[in-house]
């Protein structure tokens, strides 16, 4: 149950302009209650099957189709994708659309505990992450849903996406089969702030796994005239992290063989490019100079994108903001995400700020003045393709 105070529900509500003409349309309450019902769900990736059935189950009563895919047998997770359908109700030619959020979060650690204090959406267990990446987009694609049908709302037609598994290399959508999804347009709402930023780049993901075998003592730690200095922002396009180097048995014993894993990002291929090579030979370089043995292997993760300012997907972004009563921002992002790969699979995409704050941290929060703008947004966007 929600929380209530002096008797009404403390949504922040009243810090709220109601600038959007659906905002009246909203049941904001049944809105939270689906966001406080789906936070208290566990669904670390791999593990949505609860959550995808909830989802199905809200789609389904509202007399919608509804398609799951196999993909998770592909790597492990207990369910699939989803996607669903909702036709046009107008004569009019119309701009078909989907709408995406993804289901999964990052590892729990306890039990999630929604609270409103303050007009926010947070977790009462300190422990433990709220979850609202990405569950508040989630809730409000779903409210929206139930406003369109309960309304008959003229729209285009309009697919929901709800993926499993993105913040596990964003595998979902790599096995999502869009030739179900007759949009050639996307709207993905997965990045962090209040509402009114559309995220129209980000960047390519390489990532790479070294192996040294032999007198890995050196090699392993990184000389101080290699990558080690450079690490982190290369510049304002280009990060580079190794996260992980594991070997040896006791601190009395050189290790025979030592792992590494890295990373790189940049929002130009060139410098993805150009930061691996440096990797790459300065590893190969040391293992030389210490006659040791190595392997190394690159893949690529995600491609990157540019969504291009006068994209029609940009254009619907920008005037369901201003419709909003606030001034679209445009800016790229550091991480990569679903829309990764829907445009790289040929469907123009792009990512929208959905009211998160401190994603994958104990601290995170949402704001639900934020929530319910949010769903108020994409109802915007469907009336205007």
């Amino acid at each position: 149950m929600l929380i209530k105070k002096q008797g009404r529900f403390d949504t922040g509500e009243r810090q709220m302009r109601k600038d959007s003409i659906f905002m009246n349309l909203i049941n904001k309450e049944r809105l939270l209650n689906t966001f406080f019902e789906i936070l208290r769900i566990k669904s670390p990736s791999k593990n949505e099957k609860e959550i995808i059935e909830y989802i199905s189950e809200i789609l389904k009563k509202l007399g919608l189709k509804v398609y799951k895919d196999d993909c998770g047998v592909k790597f492990n997770s207990n369910s699939g994708n989803i996607t669903c359908y909702l036709p046009s109700n107008d004569d009019r030619k119309r701009i078909p659309i989907f709408l995406g959020a993804h289901v999964d979060t990052v590892s729990l650690n306890g039990e999630v505990i929604p609270v409103l204090k303050n007009g926010k959406v947070l977790n009462k267990n300190k422990n433990c992450i709220l979850g609202g990446d990405d569950k508040v987009a989630v809730a409000a694609i779903l409210e929206a849903a139930r406003v369109i049908v309960e309304n008959s709302l003229r729209t285009g037609e309009i697919f929901l996406i709800f993926t499993i598994s993105e913040e596990a290399m964003i595998l979902g959508a790599k096995y999502l089969d869009l030739k179900k999804v007759g949009a050639e347009y996307g709207f993905v709402f997965d990045g962090e702030g209040d509402i009114g930023t559309i995220f129209d780049k980000a960047p390519y993901h390489n990532s790479i796994e070294i192996e040294i075998t032999g007198k890995a003592a050196h090699a392993g730690t990184v000389p101080e005239k290699g990558i080690i200095f450079k690490l982190g922002r290369i510049d304002s396009e280009t990060t580079c992290n190794i996260g992980i180097i594991n070997g040896g048995v006791a601190t009395n014993i050189i290790p025979e063989r030592t792992e590494i894993k890295a990373e790189a990002r940049s929002l130009k291929l060139f410098k993805l490019q150009k930061i691996t090579d440096r990797i790459k030979s300065t590893f190969q370089d040391s293992a030389r100079n210490n006659k040791a043995r190595i392997k190394i292997k690159v893949e690529r993760e995600y491609d990157g994108f540019k969504i291009g300012e006068n994209e029609k997907v940009i254009l619907i972004a920008k005037k369901a903001i201003q419709n909003m009563g606030i001034k679209p921002k445009i800016k790229p992002t550091g991480g990569g995400s679903d829309v990764n790969i829907f445009n790289a699979k040929g469907k123009k995409s792009i990512t929208l700020s959905s009211a998160m704050e401190n994603v994958h941290s104990n601290n995170e929060y949402v704001k639900v003045r934020e929530l319910l703008k949010l769903s108020a947004l994409i109802l915007e966007i469907c009336s205007l393709t």
